[in-house]
């Protein structure tokens, strides 16, 4: 393999630490992020052995299809579902990153008060994700309604809103974290979608992997609630153990 500069390796470790953002996103946009050029995206990834960008996003895509399982006896078709929501839960935690997980987990514990707002399907996981957070000591309320952004506008500097979207696109969620901002309030978002205005809004956030496959014989289930459900889970794990331990990072 060829050496690589200091600016490349600073590259490969940007594309490394934000595979999300690789797999969603054009290599124009990445370089924008990385602020590097496209040219040298192409380099560094040569230099690591592949063709390109391309090559190199699909290589993450054969990473996780190594993965695959199949139900013996199921039709292609019906094993093609299966492995949707095997897909969505092994790239939604492969997105992770470390940093937007304490990052949120120290937010959660600092807040004086947790709204969280959605609309949609994403207003039974924030229930439930609501319920569980009060269970454990935290003063937490949901707004899904009208209500949202004239919550949003009375918030204080020591408050957090957790916002759910699977698109990242609903205006009145962006607006309400617009509003939130503006009163130094902190914002996280849990999103199936990037990049997008409500990623850049937030503080911290965290992606979820949603399947291309669309499940058309069901139309009650159109767009799977897998993805945030599974955030807000680990999110909710990640604090359990932080009240715990004092961190969720390695100790090495």
């Amino acid at each position: 393999m060829k050496k690589i500069s200091d600016t490349e390796t600073y590259t490969w470790d940007f594309l490394e630490n934000n595979m999300a953002k690789v797999q969603l996103s054009s290599i124009t946009e990445l370089a924008e992020l990385a602020h590097v050029s496209t040219a040298k995206i192409v380099r560094t990834l040569k230099k690591k052995g592949f063709d390109g960008f391309p090559d190199y996003k699909n290589s993450l895509k054969r990473a996780n299809h190594d993965s695959l399982i199949r139900v013996a006896g199921l039709s292609d078709e019906a094993n093609a579902f299966v492995y949707r929501n095997l897909e969505e839960v092994v790239r939604t935690i492969g997105f992770l990153n470390t940093d937007s997980l304490s990052d949120m987990v120290e937010a959660i514990d600092k807040a004086r008060q947790i709204v969280i707002v959605a609309r949609d399907a994403g207003e039974d996981i924030g229930d439930d994700l609501m319920h569980r957070l009060q269970s454990i000591g935290k003063n937490v309320i949901t707004r899904y309604y009208d209500n949202m952004e004239e919550y949003a506008g009375k918030m204080q500097a020591d408050d957090l809103m957790i916002a759910l979207s699977f698109t990242a696109q609903e205006r009145i969620i962006i607006e309400a974290a617009k509003k939130a901002k503006r009163k130094n309030a902190t914002v996280l978002a849990l999103i199936c979608d990037f990049p997008s205005e409500l990623a850049k809004i937030s503080n911290s956030y965290l992606l979820g992997y949603k399947s291309k496959l669309e499940k058309e014989i069901v139309a009650a289930d159109e767009e799977s609630s897998m993805p945030l459900e599974l955030l807000c889970r680990i999110l909710l794990d990640m604090y359990i153990i932080y009240k715990e331990k004092g961190s969720i990072r390695t100790t090495k």
